[in-house]
């Protein structure tokens, strides 16, 4: 169930385009992400640029007024107070002036920084120093420098620069938050899409029932609505007036057709019991087979009034609260039973078989009715020494009955409208039949809820009906 659901959620138009949003908005959230990463970095890289530009602004004014001893002094001040800062004076062969810093000692070779330095006296290059007594706790630095060569005279020049770690710290920060909100976004986004499909589908599927309900027959059932006058309500109240009208016109029909077969039924019933008590004062054997033939058409026309108002009563979903538990076996060892006899002067094998003991809900004696019919039709296009067999099964969905035969068949184009009132087949006009027979079999199916369907059985036919579980 939990599968069929998730299947349904998957494959719902609002989950895709909920999807469809998230990877739109997904999209948008890493084009302005990254920007906004990049502006960051940008803004940050010039901020630096900024500072290490005042603080060599500041160190060639104390080399213009104090001389070359007091930068020296300052440098030293400075990587003391913020570890972060990287400074040192240089001579004009790049070799330091006083005793070189520590992390100057770690460079292989100090004088290819100044080689390094770009038109401009920029330079990038890589820190890697000890320093166990640091107090951010760090035993060991392993950065990226970031600074500026820059003459402070024809015998002295400066290196002056920024470790880039916190530079980097932040970036990665800005990364990781642009990342896992990314990630929330997403997880937020499949979540409401979920919602979203899950409470459209029910409303949906409340819908589809009372379709169903309505296509089994039960015209009175109307689709829900609720206080919100969304488009689903609207399209529930146009269903709803759409069902009226066609409730309205289908039990004008169903009273017309009632009315004329109860009201011709009585005539007719009339006109049988006048024919009976003109046959008993016959004088002559003549006289009396012909009204023997009437009274076997004034049968065949109250059994046809009495099809046509059972089909309307079934029609009309009246025969619902007679639903029980039917044991389909014995239903059909009693068909067989009754049917028997007229197998046998024909000389057909009519055998039934069911795995197991199987059971439907439902009405009996319509049951009996519709599987009557099959049996009754099957016996009769069936031709001598034929089969016709009767089978139970269960199946995941529910109850299979199946009623196959070795006789002519049905011509596959003519399938769906045996279950039409009155039609026949052209070559089956000659037999006696008023062609309701399938139509009341169709009638009960829907009825109980099932599906009706024919296939061929080479030779003859296969009549399937499915049932839901009892």
């Amino acid at each position: 169930m939990f599968s069929e659901r998730l299947s349904d959620i998957w494959h719902s138009t609002t989950f895709r385009l909920g999807i469809r949003f998230m990877t739109l908005f997904a999209v948008s959230f890493v084009i302005v992400g990254t920007f906004m990463y990049w502006q960051t970095e940008t803004f940050m890289e010039r901020e630096l640029r900024s500072l290490i530009e005042a603080e060599t602004a500041e160190l060639q004014d104390f080399h213009n007024r104090l001389g070359p001893e007091r930068v020296a002094q300052e440098i030293a001040e400075r990587q003391q107070d913020d570890p972060f800062a990287v400074g040192v004076l240089l001579d004009e062969d790049c070799q330091p002036v006083t005793e070189s810093p520590d992390w100057l000692a770690h460079q292989d070779q100090p004088g290819e920084l100044c080689e390094n330095a770009d038109p401009d006296g920029w330079l990038l290059f890589e820190l890697d120093l000890a320093q166990p007594d640091s107090r951010f706790g760090t035993g060991e630095w392993d950065d990226d420098v970031y600074g500026r060569l820059v003459p402070l005279s024809d015998d002295y020049q400066i290196i002056v620069g920024r470790m880039v770690g916190n530079l980097e710290n932040t970036q990665g920060i800005i990364f990781d938050v642009l990342s896992w909100g990314l990630l929330f976004t997403l997880g937020l986004a499949i979540i409401g899409s979920i919602s979203m499909a899950r409470s459209v589908n029910n409303r949906l599927e409340s819908i589809n029932s009372i379709s169903r309900q309505i296509r089994r027959g039960d015209l009175s059932r109307r689709m829900p609505s609720t206080k919100g006058g969304d488009e689903f309500d609207r399209l529930g109240g146009n269903l709803n007036e759409m069902l009226d009208q066609i409730e309205k016109l289908m039990m004008g029909v169903r009273d017309v057709s009632n009315a004329i077969a109860h009201d011709l039924r009585t005539p007719l019933t009339r006109l049988r019991n006048h024919l009976e008590q003109v046959r008993d004062d016959a004088h002559s054997d003549q006289m009396r087979e012909q009204i023997e033939e009437t009274l076997g058409e004034a049968d065949a026309l109250l059994a046809t009034f009495r099809s046509l108002l059972k089909i309307s009563q079934i029609e009309a979903g009246n025969r619902r609260r007679e639903f029980g538990e039917v044991g389909l076996n014995e239903l059909v060892d009693d068909i067989v039973e009754l049917y028997e006899p007229l197998a046998t002067e024909k000389n057909l094998q009519l055998t039934t078989s069911a795995a197991t003991s199987v059971s439907a809900s439902g009405d009996r004696d319509l049951l009996f009715q519709a599987i009557s019919n099959l049996v009754d039709n099957a016996i009769k296009y069936t031709p001598t020494d034929g089969t016709v067999d009767i089978q139970l099964g269960e199946r995941p969905s529910g109850t299979r009955i199946e009623v196959a035969d070795s006789g002519t068949g049905i011509p596959p184009a003519e399938r769906e409208r045996v279950f039409e009132r009155f039609f026949r087949l052209e070559t089956h006009r000659s037999s006696p039949g008023s062609g309701l027979g399938l139509s009341l079999v169709a009638a009960v199916v829907t009825l109980h809820g099932g599906s009706i369907s024919f296939e061929d059985n080479y030779p003859g036919l296969r009549v399937l009906i499915n049932l839901p579980r009892a």
